[in-house]
């Protein structure tokens, strides 16, 4: 059976990991809060708070995308060569 690698399934990782953290983000806001996370069309919100928020967002996401890539792709680094020292890549 062919295994995957592991920067193959990095994106779903990753997408998967932004919707929970983002979910629960979400939920604390609303706890703190008492409303709603904030939303680009939010006229109510003040827009210091909109971009704060969005600010938040968007360097959590990455943040979460760049780990998982990149340990995705330490591990297919480390674990490519086979025990006599061959790739298992064929060249």
């Amino acid at each position: 059976m062919a295994q995957l690698d592991p920067r193959t399934l990095a994106p779903i990782i990753s997408m998967a990991a932004t919707w929970a953290v983002r979910k629960g983000m979400s939920k604390a806001y609303s706890r703190r809060t008492g409303s709603a996370p904030p939303g680009r069309a939010d006229t109510s919100t003040p827009l210091l708070n909109v971009l704060l928020w969005a600010m938040l967002t968007a360097m959590t996401t990455a943040l979460i995308d760049v780990v998982i890539q990149r340990t995705a792709a330490n591990y297919s680094e480390h674990h490519d060569a086979l025990p006599g020292g061959e790739d298992q890549q064929a060249s």
